[in-house]
């Protein structure tokens, strides 16, 4: 599996699970955008790790 393809699985998962959570309705908007933050900077987290692949292979 690619780096791309596996960081695009990963987000798909965060999606998916972001949004079971945030089916319950009685998750408050601050908890909603809590778990918004964490997808959003493990997003980057990944974007990063797989800039730092790309540099090493060059």
């Amino acid at each position: 599996m690619s780096r791309v393809s596996e960081v695009t699985s990963l987000q798909q998962q965060r999606i998916k699970e972001m949004q079971e959570r945030m089916k319950d309705g009685n998750m408050t908007d601050d908890k909603k955008m809590q778990l918004m933050i964490q997808n959003v900077t493990q997003t980057l987290n990944d974007i990063s790790q797989t800039l730092a692949i790309i540099a090493d292979k060059k």
